[in-house]
């Protein structure tokens, strides 16, 4: 079933001359991206998204389309009508949320069912967030950022922005406002999620 999607009414607009772009994010010169998740779902914890389908390479008309015979697909690359996709996961830069599987490692059964529960707030937090801001007949549209490779295989971490009309969101912000995440930038992580 075809969808349109926020990235392809962009798509259309850059195609056609406008220039939707400054509308959309802070001032800057870092690349931006487009990812669509298919659901809500995909929305894997706080500072999670799982299975991002990125266009890199737009199929611009059915002349320019690449001959299916020769393209080689690698894992996590997909041809679409409209383009060429990387599929990947999305860690959210700059935050850290609490674990939907928190460590047990010399914890109370209190503590950890505390750190479960604020996980599923900061989910719920962020499904609610894309719901609102970034859905686009059916399927759910942000923008990406700042891309950088993951300590995970699969996995990048990035900026992630919610656009709602010419207003965007940096969804970090958002977590760290509503008390759903605290700053992270790499190495131990030091945070209580389970404290009271």
């Amino acid at each position: 079933m075809r969808r349109i999607t926020l990235f392809a009414i962009l798509l259309c607009f850059w195609f056609t001359g406008c220039d939707p772009l400054p509308l959309l994010v802070p001032d800057g010169s870092a690349p931006l991206y487009y990812g669509t998740i298919e659901t809500v779902e995909r929305v894997y914890d706080g500072d999670t998204i799982r299975d991002v389908a990125i266009q890199i390479y737009p199929l611009r008309s059915q002349s320019a389309r690449t001959p299916e015979t020769s393209l080689m697909l690698w894992p996590g690359i997909e041809r679409r009508v409209d383009g060429i996709y990387s599929i990947t996961n999305i860690r959210i830069a700059g935050i850290d949320t609490p674990e939907k599987y928190p460590t047990r490692a010399g914890r109370t059964e209190v503590s950890l069912q505390r750190e479960k529960q604020r996980a599923a707030a900061a989910t719920d937090f962020l499904k609610q967030l894309l719901l609102e801001n970034s859905s686009v007949d059916g399927g759910i549209a942000f923008v990406i950022r700042n891309p950088q490779p993951d300590k995970y295989a699969g996995r990048v971490v990035a900026d992630i922005f919610c656009v709602n009309g010419d207003v965007s969101i940096n969804v970090a912000e958002a977590l760290l406002t509503a008390g759903h995440a605290v700053v992270y930038t790499g190495g131990t992580k030091t945070h209580d999620w389970g404290a009271e």
